[in-house]
């Protein structure tokens, strides 16, 4: 064989090489919003991470489509719930 017929069948394999390429290995099963909402429910009851936080996580930044202002509002929310905290026990039980 010469070089000109070498040449060709390169190149006539580098197409079902890319088509092989393009054939995915693995099924997705999951969708980015199945993912989202399993983890979001996977943080809010495990017992090592703070339920409240979790939920406003959950709210805010774990979603398919965040709102623009995602990051303040999930921050607006964490303060909020950091200054309830904060608070001495007798405005809690007033408030």
């Amino acid at each position: 064989m010469g070089q000109e017929e070498m040449g060709a069948s390169e190149e006539a394999a580098t197409p079902e090489m890319f088509a092989a390429l393009a054939v995915p290995q693995v099924e997705q099963t999951d969708t980015p919003e199945k993912f989202l909402t399993t983890l979001s429910e996977t943080l809010k009851t495990s017992d090592d991470v703070d339920a409240d936080l979790a939920g406003i996580l959950s709210d805010h930044l774990l979603t398919v489509t965040p709102h623009a202002n995602a990051v303040a509002n999930a921050k607006a929310a964490i303060v909020a719930l950091a200054t309830k905290r904060a608070a001495p026990v007798e405005e809690q039980a007033d408030g």
